[in-house]
């Protein structure tokens, strides 16, 4: 087969169909190519898997609602996928930022913070808890968590709404699915050069292949090396990582890829927040810069290493019958010390009062997804039957030290004094544990298409307290979720649907009286409708819902400093999302969602909005790419994010303001120059460096965004 890659922005399915059926059909491409007011068509031949590559901005195929390859326009919920060729255009820093033009989703919540990713979906946060990888979850627990580098994924899906059906516990706002590269057969090699503002420099590179040349085994070694200045005073953030990977296929029924990741992070860059006063509002010491560190440069750092090792395996045995397996081990190693701001001093309104953390973990899960899968027909009715049983085991070590340390000036910050005195230490063990059996049926009849799918979950988790000799803490929930939901297919595309799904999510601490909390729980209704034709590039989809999560905890009046667990929490929103390749030179994203959060039930903020929520949220990318002339091969892109006000705190005391925040991007083909798949491009991120507060959670914790990022990228291909 040969090798068509060419830059990410265009479409190869032309070049691909014209070779396969013949001359004949590369006329009315070329006629695309030369006026560019042709729409660009996809032939039913054209595959693209759940799992791999689709070619284009726009995917139709996603295995993150069903964990089957399951058509998007037969998935009856919303979920946006961000395709590799969309990472390439856009040029997103970390997994959070691939999700910038989705709708629904926050991702400004710690502003210009890159080490975590953390979210906010349909009106829930999410603080890097809702992260999976190649079908199973990347666990975290205490302060520890795992972060992929984009250069090394094929893919990011978001699934927005409860999804234990399929994955247990989890919050309720949506999953972040994420898809490693994988082997392929055509050879691959290339070689990326980022230099950028901030004194950003990175290097990656992507080979692969066939090892032998039956194909049966294939190969794939990624890696990628960055360094950079954080926008605060003194901050770093390097990391190196290596992903090799290979398929051995024996034969044409079974196949396993063994996936694996290697990542040293020795700084993963600040992570601190400032006041809302000086940042939202001026304070004493007026309004403080986006560079303003609240730490102490040179002795603030946190590092860490990650490590992850499986495999997914799978055998067809017949008759529609398939058996699929993913496992995976995983280790992160944590330490962090750092000296960060407190709140402003209650007898100088210039002085930042101080606190200090010291910390090490060790983290290792262990977690095992198989699936039995058949497809199969029962008179009228097409079906796709899975059963499904999945394990976790996560174990934490932990050694925490909480201090005080010096005030900073506001108004000359002078460092260098990392005196600290520590006033609580901590060393302890934690151990969570899931097992769920699970399972799904996709029946479709004629135009109607059924998903309807149930779980039962066991959770245990357990915290040895060694600071307390050794004291015993034990959480046991048992629980049972279920999806339904169902679509019509019209043979234009169009597919109107609807849903009901469920999510738990185990709730750690004890009340006054000592009792153990219940999980939370979670339930949402969901209408819409999607439009994706078999022919062309085109996914449009409009979707309503309400989401509840009941069982919240709130502040027991009786108790100030317990908890009792009478809250609820309600959001209804609408969401609009469309990409597509509008002609041969046109590419188009937008998004818009409307979120009304509010607490309905709380001993505190009843009827309040929760924080960094914002009502309103739209964005729009367009891009246009020459064919003839001087300019062909030349590719420019544009894009606005608008991201309404937000609430600073539960209390609903004040408010960050609204933000419209603009990219652009320039990228030029090589392929002119006999350098097929290889370009040159710039990505400027906040074009007009605008200053602005991307959220808050509190009156001492708010978060500015990112200052404007200029990147220039140089890949080739040979």
């Amino acid at each position: 087969m040969n090798d068509f890659r060419i830059d990410p922005v265009r479409r190869p399915i032309a070049v691909l169909i014209a070779a396969a059926l013949g001359s004949t059909l590369l006329s009315p491409f070329a006629n695309a190519n030369n006026n560019g007011d042709e729409t660009l068509t996809v032939s039913a031949s054209t595959e693209e898997s759940a799992w791999g590559p689709s070619g284009s901005l726009v995917a139709k195929r996603s295995a993150s609602a069903t964990k089957t390859d399951t058509p998007l326009v037969k998935t009856p919920q919303s979920v946006s996928v961000v395709t590799r060729e969309e990472l390439d255009l856009l040029d997103p820093p970390t997994v959070k930022d691939a999700l910038r033009f989705a709708p629904g989703v926050m991702v400004e919540s710690r502003g210009s913070v890159s080490g975590f990713n953390s979210v906010n979906i349909r009106g829930f946060s999410q603080i890097s808890d809702n992260v999976w990888l190649d079908g199973l979850k990347l666990a975290g627990d205490g302060y520890t968590n795992f972060q992929v580098d984009p250069y090394l994924l094929e893919r990011v899906e978001l699934l927005r709404g409860p999804a234990s059906v399929l994955y247990g516990a989890s919050d309720p706002g949506g999953v972040i699915a994420l898809v490693s590269k994988r082997p392929m057969a055509e050879t691959l090699r290339e070689v990326q050069f980022k230099m950028g503002n901030h004194n950003l420099y990175q290097t990656g590179f992507d080979f692969g292949g066939a090892a032998d040349d039956s194909g049966e085994f294939l190969w794939r070694l990624t890696g990628v090396a960055s360094d950079r200045d954080e926008q605060q005073v003194g901050e770093k953030a390097k990391r190196y990582s290596l992903a090799p990977s290979l398929t051995w296929q024996p034969n044409d029924n079974t196949r396993i890829t063994f996936l694996s990741q290697f990542s040293d992070e020795p700084d993963i860059g600040w992570f601190g927040y400032l006041p809302a006063e000086g940042t939202v509002t001026g304070g004493a010491a007026g309004k403080l810069p986006t560079s303003f560190n609240d730490g102490e440069p040179g002795y603030n750092k946190i590092s860490r290493k990650q490590m992850l090792l499986g495999y997914d395996a799978e055998h067809q045995f017949g008759n529609g019958w398939s058996l699929r397996q993913n496992l995976r081990y995983t280790t992160a190693e944590m330490d962090y010390h750092t000296i960060y701001g407190s709140k402003i001093s209650t007898t100088d309104a210039t002085q930042l009062t101080r606190g200090a953390l010291e910390m090490k973990e060790q983290l290792s899960t262990f977690s095992v997804d198989t699936q039995l899968q058949n497809r199969y027909r029962t008179g009228e009715i097409e079906h796709t039957s899975l059963l499904g049983v999945d394990y976790r085991h996560l174990r934490n070590d932990i050694w925490h030290a909480f201090g005080n340390a010096s005030n900073l000036s506001l108004t000359q910050p002078v460092y260098g004094n990392t005196d600290v005195s520590y006033f609580s230490l901590s060393s302890q063990v934690d151990h969570q544990q899931q097992t769920g059996v699970y399972v799904q049926d996709q029946a479709q009849w004629q135009r109607w298409m059924l998903t309807l799918g149930g779980r039962y979950d066991w959770a245990k988790s357990d915290s040895v307290n060694r600071s307390a000799s050794n004291a015993l803490t034990e959480q046991n929930d048992s629980e049972f979720s279920w999806r339904g939901g169902l679509n019509y297919l019209f043979d234009n595309g169009i597919a109107p649907y609807i849903s009901y799904s469920e999510s738990f999510l185990p709730t750690s601490g004890t009340d006054y009286y000592g009792h153990t909390f219940q999980a939370s729980r979670a339930k949402q209704y969901e209408a819409g409708i999607k439009y994706i034709p078999a022919e062309g590039l085109i996914s449009a989809s409009a979707a309503v819902y309400q989401l509840t999560k009941d069982k919240n905890l709130s502040t027991d009046l009786d108790h100030i400093y317990n908890s009792i667990q009478n809250g609820e929490v309600r959001s209804r929103g609408i969401e609009l999302e469309a990409k597509a390749a509008l002609t041969s030179s046109v590419d188009v994203i937008a998004s818009y969602s409307y979120t009304q959060a509010k607490f309905t039930r709380d001993s505190q903020y009843q009827g309040n909005q929760p924080y960094e929520i914002p009502k309103n949220m739209a964005s729009l990318w367009g891009d246009y790419t020459f064919h003839n002339t001087v300019l062909s091969g030349l590719t420019l892109g544009m894009g606005a994010r608008y991201i309404g006000s937000t609430w600073g705190d539960n209390a609903n005391s004040f408010k960050a303001g609204a933000v419209t925040i603009w990219n652009t991007a320039l990228r030029y083909d090589l392929a002119r120059f006999n350098l097929p798949g290889s370009s040159l491009g710039l990505n400027v991120n906040n074009l007009f460096d605008k200053q602005y507060v991307a959220g808050c959670y509190a009156t001492t914790a708010c978060y500015y965004g990112a200052e404007r990022q200029i990147t220039g990228t140089a890949t080739f291909r040979f």
